[in-house]
């Protein structure tokens, strides 16, 4: 909240999705669901804290496998847009109403909190933070009933 990354390190964007794919996994098969990672084999280093960049990944996927029904698809990718590396996470679950695309990344917003209680609402708030801190931006792009989209973006450690 406010405070500098002092954790930056080059590192590579491909080898965090993986990370975070794997540490989805299991979650993800128990209810049936496909993950796929979609990234080139080769992408610039980005100038990050590398755990924070996990855990903003596994949020972004954990909330996909909550809300992705059994048997739905995960994907999870990242690829070079100009001097920054876009990661994304794609689910097939019920989407989200297009007012509440920009008040999710607020802290204690639940959608949905009556059919899932779990959770406190700071994940995305923390994700929006996180990213913020980075020089990065992230976003949800969905309409109801065709799965959501959370995508951000992580400077390349040449443009940091």
């Amino acid at each position: 909240a406010g405070q500098p990354i002092t954790n930056r390190r080059q590192g590579d964007p491909r080898a965090r999705a993986e990370e975070a794919l794997d540490a989805v996994r299991m979650l993800s098969e128990s209810k049936g669901q496909t993950l796929q990672l979609e990234a080139p084999d080769s992408l610039p280093a980005v100038h990050a804290d590398e755990d924070m960049l996990r855990r903003v990944l596994i949020n972004l996927l954990e909330n996909a496998v909550k809300f992705t029904p059994f048997n739905g698809a995960i994907q999870v990718g990242c690829a070079l847009e100009g001097p920054q590396v876009c990661f994304w996470v794609q689910d097939s679950g019920p989407g989200i109403p297009e007012e509440a695309l920009e008040i999710i990344f607020d802290k204690f917003t639940r959608l949905q909190a009556d059919r899932y209680p779990k959770g406190l609402g700071l994940g995305l708030a923390f994700c929006r933070l996180a990213v913020q801190a980075h020089g990065g931006k992230i976003w949800a792009e969905s309409q109801p009933g065709a799965g959501s989209r959370f995508a951000f973006t992580i400077p390349i450690a040449t443009a940091a």
